[in-house]
Order: C-alpha cells, then sequence, then structure tokens
C-alpha cells in the first residue's frame, strides 16, 4: 500500500515532535548524597564515578553535597526518600559512628542498604621533619616522656582516623591530646608549622611534604607497603595491627528500595569505578579501587561498626 505525500509529510512530522520515548520518560536522575563538603576526598570519588555509572544505567546521576551533624544531615535525607532507587549516598565503613555518636537520630543503620565499598585510600602516620624522631618506636618511646604535651589533628570528632588514633594511643600506651578540625587543610597547616606533632594525611596531601623534607612518613595504613613510599612500612610491620589509618569509600541506599534496583545500582557503580581511566585517575590521587559486592560491604559495615563502638567506649569518645 503506498502512502499519499501529504500523508508522508504528516508522519514525518509526528516523528519529528513525537515525546520522549517511554522509557525515558520512566527514567527520572539519580541523585547521589555525599553528605560532606564539595573538594574533599569523598567528593571527588563521587564525581569521578557517577558519569560512568549513569552512562550503564541509563540515567543521569547527580552529585549533591549536603554538609552537617557528621554526615548526619545527607543520611536523613537518604533514610526518608522514596525507595524508588533516585536517591542514593557516598558513604563508608565508619558511617555507624553518626549513629553511634548520636542516639536520638530519626533513622538506624537498618534503613540503609549498602551497594558497593568502591575505593580504599590509605592515609600515612605523618610528623613533621623537624621533629626529633625517625620511626614509630622512637615516636612512641618521646609521647611517654611527654605524656598530654604533644598533640594529633584530625577533621573531626568521630572520624576514622580519629578512632584509628585513639586506638594506636592504647596499643602504644602513650598519651595524645586531640585536636579536631574542620577538614585535613587546616590541621595539614598546623602539622608544617610543628603546632601538631603527628596526623594520618593521604598519600595526596603528605607526598609533596616528604620531597621537600618539611614532613616524616613513619608508617601507611595499608595491608602492605606502597609502591610510592617502599621504604615506609605498614602498620602492622610497626606493632599496631589492624588500626584503622584509611579512608573508604561506597554508596548506599534505602533498605526499601527492591533488591534487584539495588543489584542493578551496585553493578553500574562496580563498573563505573572499574574503568581504567577512572582507576588511573584514582591512584594518581593515592586512592585504590575496591569494588566489592553489596554483601561484602556489609558484613564489614557490620565488623568496624563493632570494632568503632569499643574505640567509642573506651575512649569515652562524645561528641561535645
Amino acid at each position: 500500500m503506498s502512502i499519499l505525500p501529504g500523508r508522508r509529510a504528516l508522519l514525518a512530522s509526528a516523528v519529528l515532535t513525537a515525546p520522549v520515548p517511554l522509557r525515558a520518560q520512566s527514567a527520572p536522575p539519580i541523585r547521589l548524597i555525599v553528605p560532606f563538603a564539595a573538594g574533599g576526598p569523598m567528593d571527588m570519588v563521587a564525581r569521578l564515578v557517577a558519569p560512568g555509572a549513569g552512562a550503564h544505567l541509563g540515567q543521569t546521576v547527580v552529585v549533591e553535597n549536603r554538609t552537617g551533624g557528621t554526615g548526619a544531615v545527607g543520611m536523613a535525607e537518604v533514610a526518608r526518600a522514596r525507595p524508588d532507587g533516585t536517591t542514593l549516598m557516598m558513604t563508608g565503613s565508619s558511617w555507624p559512628v553518626v549513629m553511634l555518636l548520636n542516639p536520638n537520630l530519626s533513622f538506624r543503620m537498618t534503613d540503609f542498604a549498602p551497594l558497593t565499598r568502591l575505593t580504599l585510600a590509605p592515609h600515612v602516620f605523618a610528623v613533621p621533619g623537624n621533629l626529633p624522631v625517625r620511626s614509630v618506636a622512637e615516636f612512641v618511646a618521646e609521647a611517654k616522656r611527654r605524656p598530654g604535651e604533644w598533640s594529633y589533628g584530625t577533621s573531626g570528632i568521630g572520624t576514622t582516623l580519629h578512632l584509628g588514633t585513639e586506638m594506636l594511643k592504647r596499643r602504644a600506651g602513650i598519651d595524645l591530646v586531640h585536636v579536631p578540625y574542620r577538614g585535613n587543610a587546616p590541621a595539614m597547616a598546623d602539622l608544617l608549622a610543628g603546632r601538631l606533632q603527628t596526623m594520618f594525611p593521604t598519600i595526596a596531601e603528605v607526598t609533596p611534604f616528604l620531597a621537600d623534607g618539611r614532613l616524616r612518613a613513619l608508617a601507611v595504613g595499608y595491608g602492605e607497603r606502597l609502591d610510592t613510599l617502599p621504604d615506609v612500612p605498614t602498620m602492622a610491620e610497626v606493632g599496631l595491627g589492624d588500626v584503622p589509618a584509611a579512608s573508604d569509600f561506597g554508596v548506599a541506599t534505602g533498605a526499601e528500595v527492591p533488591a534487584a534496583q539495588r543489584e542493578r545500582l551496585s553493578e553500574a557503580f562496580r563498573a563505573s569505578v572499574r574503568d581504567p581511566a577512572t582507576t588511573a585517575r584514582l591512584r594518581e590521587a593515592g586512592i585504590f579501587v575496591v569494588a566489592s559486592t553489596a554483601q561484602r560491604f556489609a558484613q564489614m559495615v557490620a565488623e568496624e561498626g563493632a570494632r568503632y563502638a569499643e574505640i567509642i567506649q573506651a575512649a569515652n569518645i562524645t561528641l561535645n
């Protein structure tokens, strides 16, 4: 059957002006909430993996920073979101700490479902270059001679590195004063000026100052020595064992999101972070790809939560 010229033009016009397909209409943007300020390592990882995850999902992934309450503000937004898989959050194994230090929050760990642990970023046990110690053993010996006189900096109360340094103190039998800052940058400034005696910067933060001698690395928070710092021992090698000295970042969503949707999201983010270009960018920043399953991430969060609860109780850590 032939189509008359006028009718052919009408059909062509209809095709050109037709609405977008139903599939596209039913795929709204995904919000990836970062519960900390823009510019930090978690934010960097989120912005690196969001485009690739969106491409795998056929949806746009938009990164949004929702700061406050040591992550509680962003978490609350995810907890109360519709369980349709369009509201996710960046997080890490230390996220149970928010609940441990804030018992009156409107949400609980059971309100969330881990999707994947994306990355791991080892930190470096660093001291000022003019501090007269060249090993962890020398640091411990000197700190024991100066109980309560030396201090360490972190980006805030309840952070992984706050709890990790408290564990280090207990294992080494030393007394260091905690000085919390609003981020790593001001803490690094005081470390470089010698107003702090130690902290745990990221590899990217510490490397330039190791090269010029302004800082000295005593140990790394990783299971093996790093290619970029081959002469620096691991925490285990210096007798500190599994002291938390790394930052890990992952993705989670609401617990009521259907299992099939959660698996689809998990696969998309794992595929994105494994992209060779993304992996290379992360390695340049001293961040290693993990890309775990949701099950493994959930297991690790539970294990770390129990360990952090023990540290918080033993060190009597509060937000006051």
